[in-house]
């Protein structure tokens, strides 16, 4: 239930921001993209890389700059180490972050970074653990404009997102390289 209620606030927020400044278009598409986890002992049981895959809306605020809104979702099946029993992680960050998009004509290439909050769930024969984190994100990447309407978003992800559910510190980031398809509205 707090899942849905942090959602729709952050949701909401941006809603607001995107109506108050002075959009003069927003980009909404879909995203996918590998990512490999920065902490070793998720990497070691859950495998070095896996796809994840989300959503991606921006709104224009002034010249070259932009306020997104990303939701992903990562998932990774597997076994634990020492005992093999199954194991399941599912993690779903939400990202507001701010972008600057340098306009060089067709291809544009852009930096961004923002809050990056995660939701996570671990489940497992031995135990469920279910909590979420926040930590922060930065990209930078190129934008190719296909037609005026359409634009494929080509970049690189880094994140870091601290959290101690068990006693022991996890990063739930890493390194993301994704692609998105998105459409000037």
């Amino acid at each position: 239930m707090h899942r849905n209620k942090s959602i729709t606030i952050f949701i909401f927020i941006f809603l607001i921001v995107s109506t108050i400044l002075p959009a003069e278009f927003m980009k909404v598409g879909a995203y996918a993209g590998y990512f490999s986890p920065r902490d070793e002992s998720l990497s070691t049981i859950y495998g070095e890389q896996d796809v994840m895959y989300g959503f991606k809306i921006g709104a224009h605020i002034w010249k070259g700059l932009y306020a997104y809104l990303s939701g992903m979702q990562y998932k990774a099946v597997a076994q634990t180490t020492l005992l093999e029993d199954a194991t399941s992680l599912t993690l779903n960050p939400i990202i507001f972050s701010l972008r600057y998009t340098f306009k060089t004509g067709t291809f544009n290439p852009y930096l961004e970074g923002g809050f990056a909050y995660t939701f996570f769930k671990e489940n497992s024969d031995i135990g469920n653990i279910e909590d979420r984190g926040n930590g922060y994100s930065i990209d930078a990447g190129l934008e190719i404009n296909l037609s005026k309407r359409i634009v494929f978003d080509l970049g690189l992800k880094y994140s870091s997102i601290l959290v101690n559910p068990t006693g022991f510190q996890v990063d739930l980031g890493g390194l993301q390289a994704g692609i998105a398809i998105l459409v000037i509205i």
